[in-house]
């Protein structure tokens, strides 16, 4: 190519950068998949920031902090123990089902997708699960298959997603129905199939049972038809696919659906927003939306880890204060000793202290420190004198 070569500029589409299904689905329906996707992606990045502590029971009644098992602490063979809590939230929050197949030990615990696993929930109270075809048990039985579900409604083993918890509880739910049945009559799907086991058959006689059926299905009768034939129902779900669209949902509803703050997924929080009201929402979403997949969580990898053990996802690391608060935070808690010098280095990403080193921080410290310090400490001397 020619150094003097002048190269063509011009302004790219949506659909170049996106995709032809961006246009597809028009501005509106893409702006609602990206608000879906932001909300997903930010519960699932910020959980998978948390810590996993395990604690055991001692003699007293009281738990205490044990060696994390490997199947928590690095549950894949593959992927990184954040990439597989990212895998888990992500199933739980799109599809309201996490499964993870767990191994005889219970080192490894892998996240399956949805679709290669069958459940037969016609009886509840014994719900048959496999997993390609083939039967599995779930730990908690002592099998190999973990489940952890979103939202549960009675009668059923099955988790819901937020979307479609808040379709199936809420009015809109009625104008899904409404936009499934206009999705039904418009489009070139039919709504079964019927079809001749015979390899031949004249297209008269097809027409002849197509309308006898019909007609008996109209009148609520059964239907009789000569010959061998087979009925198909074509099973697809507009209501759940169209949810979004059908009620217009904007990023702000579809926040309050996933429970993450509006404006970080393109929504809006109201008007007069301070600093104090956004601190409360970060708050709010760590405290109500990432304690409930612990909690989902932790419940569910108790039937994975010895007997009477507990799982803590700790998120203190997302609501860090600011550096002067957080030094404050330490210094009082070397003073109450509930942190050791060393541990609270550690914290502070540093090395321990040598013997002379604490010696000439000491010495240091006796020079230059502050009235009000000085004060203080002649106190507690004289206190402890007294």
């Amino acid at each position: 190519m020619s150094l003097f070569t002048r190269h063509e500029m011009r302004a790219l589409g949506s659909a170049e950068v996106w995709g032809a299904s961006w246009e597809s689905l028009g501005r509106g329906g893409a702006m609602r998949q990206a608000a879906t996707y932001a909300s997903v992606r930010l519960i699932a990045d910020q959980w998978a920031q948390g810590g996993v502590t395990v604690t055991a029971p001692r003699a007293n009644g009281e738990h205490e902090p044990v060696a994390t098992p490997l199947i928590l602490d690095d549950p894949s063979p593959v992927l990184s123990q954040y990439e597989s809590k990212v895998q888990m939230t992500t199933e739980l929050k799109t599809r309201g089902n996490a499964f993870g197949l767990v191994d005889d030990s219970r080192r490894f615990c892998q996240w399956l997708p949805f679709d290669w696993v069958g459940v037969d929930e016609s009886n509840p109270f014994d719900p048959k699960y496999n997993v390609l075809g083939k039967p599995m048990t779930l730990t908690k039985q002592g099998g190999n298959l973990l489940h952890i579900r979103e939202v549960v409604q009675a009668g059923s083993v099955m988790g819901l997603s937020p979307i479609q918890q808040f379709a199936s509880t809420f009015e809109w739910a009625d104008l899904s129905r409404q936009f499934g049945r206009r999705w039904f009559k418009n489009s070139a799907m039919p709504p079964a199939i019927l079809q001749a086991k015979a390899n031949r058959l004249d297209p008269d006689k097809l027409k002849e049972a197509r309308d006898d059926f019909i007609e008996a299905a109209r009148e609520g009768k059964p239907v009789a038809l000569p010959g061998e034939w087979d009925y198909r129902k074509i099973m697809v779900t507009p209501e759940e696919a169209q949810f979004l669209q059908t009620i217009e949902a904007s990023a702000t509803e579809i926040a309050i659906i996933f429970g993450v703050p509006p404006e970080k997924v393109g929504g809006k929080a109201g008007s007069s927003r301070t600093y104090s009201n956004l601190e409360m929402d970060a708050e709010l979403f760590q405290v109500e939306t990432l304690g409930g997949v612990s909690g989902r969580a932790a419940s569910s990898q108790k039937s994975v880890i010895p007997f009477g053990h507990e799982v803590i996802y700790d998120l203190s690391v997302l609501k860090k204060p600011g550096v002067l608060e957080y030094a404050r935070t330490i210094s009082e808690q070397l003073r109450n000793g509930t942190l050791t010098l060393a541990e609270a280095r550690r914290l502070l990403g540093r090395r321990g202290l040598t013997t002379q080193e604490i010696e000439q921080w000491q010495q240091w410290f006796d020079t230059s420190k502050s009235e009000a310090e000085s004060n203080a400490t002649s106190t507690a001397i004289t206190k402890e004198t007294a």
